[in-house]
């Protein structure tokens, strides 16, 4: 088939069934949702429930120390676990990246539709983006990776439809949807969006509209609301991706960054299972054929490839980065996928819908049975661990030192059997009698009063004084 005609010949019917496979898609991520924790989860729950304790909502903590990242995420959290309980913190934080990550899905259809008007093009973007890496793991995650990515790919759309259709609001909408980008996680958004904006200014008939009054009014209210933060709200206390950033590039070794040049690829690749491995399939095939494009309109192959490639290289090429620092990016490269599958042909296409299919089908066997026996047999029970602790400190001071992913689940816990008492902070320079949790059998603490092995990892507890012979 004519790859220049599948939108012309493309009844209503397949892509319908294709939105009926990202509902399902979309529904399958709630499998997961009241599974224990996971990895570092428990860093916004808690920092959430100190803000609340704080009443303090600019600024949030972690043990009652600053945290250094903005609130964004956690204001969302705290009204929602005020309606479901505090101790469903975590199912209130995963259904915000969860309902995040689908909206962003549905984002992507509307800026592909936009973009080429082509709505079977538009639906399969959709769905190769909720499959792989966002479908599996990180889609659901309660990080703040699924809301920023929502923001700061949001930003870039609107701005790239205000663009091709000439919408000033949207502009507006953009500079909005790029302040909540930052205050959600960092500055980076405004990298991400920056050259998002450059790339868009290639194309000869969108520099006048660009560099026009309403857009450099947008975009200077989006920077005024960075400065303003940074400035008067927070006073410099959530600035720091800068000196993260230098910390990495002096702490890094050779063979790590070695590594990472080979291994970032490829891992952003798997990520894409089975889209990415299905289009470089067809492309490998295809590459002696003429090439056309679909609908008959020319897909904006350029600028797309300026937003992924300079936006990737930093990451690529900069040392210690992780695939989830990326996650803005998941939406371009999935348009990228589907745009290659769409060009290659109609049997590409079905080809890649039926193994979406697959894939979708095999997201709700491992959520509710994979995962869930994964972790009764491997991560261990953060939840009965911080009701022995509960019970072996009650009436004595608890503290925490312990920021791993095992320390910060179980101190999670540990606060919400507290709520509305204090929640557990740092220990102070000073302090006689009460127990610690710790992440190794440090003398200087204390003594080791009991020790918990939780998957890999060993969480102990410590004591000094009275605490140690249990008397009041």
């Amino acid at each position: 088939m004519d790859a220049a005609r599948i939108t012309m010949n493309l009844s209503p019917g397949p892509v319908r069934t294709w939105w009926w496979l990202y509902a399902a898609a979309a529904l399958s991520l709630f499998t997961t949702l009241t599974l224990p924790y996971i990895g570092e989860e428990a860093v916004y729950t808690i920092t959430s429930l100190e803000m609340r304790l704080n009443h303090d909502y600019f600024v949030n903590t972690l043990y009652g120390t600053n945290y250094g990242r903005p609130p964004f995420l956690n204001w969302l959290i705290i009204p929602l676990a005020e309606v479901m309980g505090w101790e469903r913190m975590l199912l209130a934080a995963r259904l915000i990246a969860a309902v995040a990550t689908v909206t962003t899905g549905l984002v992507l259809a509307w800026l592909t539709q936009n973009l080429t008007r082509n709505s079977g093009l538009a639906a399969l973007s959709a769905l190769v983006f909720l499959s792989g890496d966002a479908l599996f793991y990180r889609g659901w995650l309660a990080y703040s990776d699924p809301l920023f990515t929502l923001c700061v790919f949001g930003a870039i759309a609107c701005l790239w439809v205000s663009v091709q259709r000439r919408r000033g609001v949207l502009l507006w909408f953009a500079a909005g949807l790029l302040a909540c980008g930052f205050l959600t996680k960092s500055q980076t958004a405004y990298l991400f969006y920056g050259v998002a904006f450059a790339a868009l200014l290639l194309q000869r008939d969108a520099r006048q509209y660009l560099t026009g009054v309403n857009s450099v009014l947008a975009h200077a209210a989006a920077l005024g609301a960075l400065l303003a933060w940074n400035t008067f709200l927070t006073h410099g206390l959530q600035n720091q991706t800068a000196s993260e950033i230098a910390h990495k590039l002096m702490t890094v070794e050779l063979g790590d960054y070695l590594n990472q040049l080979w291994s970032f690829p490829l891992e952003t690749v798997l990520r894409f299972i089975p889209a990415s491995l299905i289009a470089i399939y067809y492309v490998w095939r295809r590459r002696t054929a003429p090439v056309t494009d679909g609908a008959g309109e020319q897909f904006p192959w350029r600028v797309l490839f300026a937003m992924l490639i300079v936006n990737y290289l930093p990451y690529w090429l900069g040392p210690k980065t992780h695939i989830r620092y990326i996650m803005p990016l998941y939406p371009l490269i999935s348009l990228l996928l589907a745009a290659v599958i769409w060009r290659c042909g109609g049997r590409p296409v079905v080809i890649a819908v039926r193994w979406l299919a697959v894939v979708i089908a095999l997201r709700y066997v491992i959520g509710l049975w994979g995962f869930p026996w994964y972790q009764q047999n491997y991560r261990g029970d953060y939840a009965g661990t911080a009701a022995q602790i509960a019970a072996t400190t009650h009436g004595f001071p608890l503290y925490a030192t312990d920021v791993s992913a095992t320390g910060l689940s179980v101190t999670a816990h540990l606060d919400t059997l507290r709520y509305p008492e204090p929640y557990l902070r740092w220990p102070p320079s000073q302090w006689d009698s009460g127990f610690v949790l710790s992440y190794t059998p440090n003398k200087e603490l204390g003594q080791v009063k009991a020790s918990y092995r939780l998957g890999g990892n060993t969480l102990y507890l410590l004591c000094r004084g009275d605490a140690c012979q249990g008397r009041p």
